[in-house]
């Protein structure tokens, strides 16, 4: 089956652009439609029914991206993923879960088939191959975690520099005296410089 990234790099545009062209949402100059639709007849590009059902209005549906590893603070994850579901349905949406092992491939398939309105990507990396794939679809995001380059993009994070400024003032209050380390999962995210290096 042809997918709609094939026929983007066939007509030498981004796949945001042929969903645009199939779904109408915005006005596109006609030689690259042309362009595209001569790829979608060479490649024999059929739509999918629910792509096509989508077309030209909103899904209200949100595509959120989980991580799915044994090492994960699963009670972290799920008041995430619940807060962010809560929030979704005040505003008339409902939620897609994904999974995080999917990548890179899974966030650009959710993109080009137009059955959601945007995408929230959970357990950001420093160098996540992720965000490229955002900038190249156009796909509206929100990030929780701060990718190395976060401009463009809507991002939240933890302030870990505040929280552990916080946490060595209250210890005396605590009864702590002296500190001590954690460990933490070798992952490159931004809590990764904030862990090694402290407030």
């Amino acid at each position: 089956m042809v997918t709609l990234a094939e026929v983007a790099e066939a007509a030498g545009v981004s796949p945001s652009t042929v969903s645009y062209i199939l779904s109408g949402k915005r006005a596109i100059s006609t030689p690259t439609k042309k362009r595209v639709e001569e790829a979608i007849a060479r490649l024999d590009h059929h739509p999918n029914a629910g792509a096509r059902a989508l077309a030209g209005r909103r899904s209200h549906i949100l595509a959120l991206v989980v991580p799915l590893r044994t090492d994960i603070d699963v009670p972290v994850m799920m008041e995430i993923a619940i807060s962010v579901t809560t929030a979704a349905r005040r505003f008339g949406y409902d939620v897609l879960l994904l999974t995080h092992d999917e990548g890179s491939e899974g966030v650009r398939s959710v993109a080009a088939s137009g059955l959601v309105d945007g995408v929230i990507l959970m357990d950001v990396q420093l160098d996540d191959p992720r965000i490229a794939v955002l900038r190249e679809t156009g796909i509206p995001a929100a990030l929780i975690g701060l990718p190395s380059d976060p401009v463009g993009l809507a991002c939240a994070d933890h302030d870990f520099a505040h929280a552990g400024a916080l946490c060595a003032e209250h210890w005396p209050s605590w009864g702590i005296t002296t500190s001590r380390s954690s460990a933490t999962r070798r992952r490159s995210t931004s809590a990764t410089p904030a862990t090694r290096n402290g407030p």
